[in-house]
């Protein structure tokens, strides 16, 4: 008994060492505090914000990869401050001399999937299906920009981040920056990949396997 339970531990070891392990995604930036934690009670303003001139409010805040990294995922803290009908939009954008340029990758949202401002929502997720390389040392710029039905608040990261921060007053159609205001809280992650062995890893694989199983056998027989 004792020897087959050595055993059966030895094999699910050695099978456990040769699957390929798992490369979990990591932060490219984020401006979240513990837990992605944020200021629940303010943020900027996009879409109506309030100010009754016709201005449409669109908000964009930057961030420079440290090394080149596929862009996987965004996660952003945002809230309905009054009311959110219809659909806005968060884009992945290039730097423009230090403004928001052209696009890399939008995300079309629900207004309705927001919870409201001065709640702790959990921030939403977007997972990026095109998978751009983003390059180190590159500023880019996250955006976000609704139309004069919503009124919507981009909370403000409560980590003192100080990064450049873009204001458009014409929904997104010009931009000033860097804008003095505090950046809205997001986190911007790298792709999330799986180890997949060489060819020639295979037959290594293989091999090892098979001897692994051979002892495993032979303890039994015994």
């Amino acid at each position: 008994m004792t020897r087959h339970f050595t055993a059966s531990i030895a094999l699910g070891f050695c099978v456990s060492f040769l699957l390929p392990a798992v490369s979990m995604a990591s932060a490219i930036f984020t401006n979240f505090g513990s837990g992605q934690s944020y200021n629940i009670s303010a943020g900027n303003a996009v879409g109506n914000g309030f100010t009754f001139d016709g201005s449409v409010f669109a908000e964009g805040s930057t961030f420079t990869p440290a090394a080149n990294a596929k862009f996987g995922s965004l996660d952003i803290a945002l809230s309905c401050a009054f009311s959110c009908p219809d659909p806005f939009t968060v884009d992945l954008r290039r730097d423009g001399g230090d403004q928001p340029g052209t696009l890399i990758e939008s995300f079309a949202l629900a207004g309705a999937s927001l919870g409201a401002l001065g709640v702790n929502n959990p921030p939403l997720v977007l997972n990026s299906a095109l998978l751009p390389t983003l390059t180190a040392g590159t500023q880019y710029w996250v955006t976000v920009s609704a139309d004069l039905n919503n009124a919507i608040a981009w909370n403000l990261n409560s980590t003192s981040d100080i990064s450049d921060q873009a204001i458009s007053i014409d929904g997104g159609a010009s931009w000033f920056s860097p804008s003095g205001l505090t950046p809205g809280a997001y986190e911007v992650d790298s792709q999330s990949t799986a180890g997949v062995p060489e060819p020639g890893s295979f037959v290594l694989l293989a091999t090892a396997l098979s001897l692994c199983l051979m002892r495993r056998f032979a303890s039994r027989r015994a």
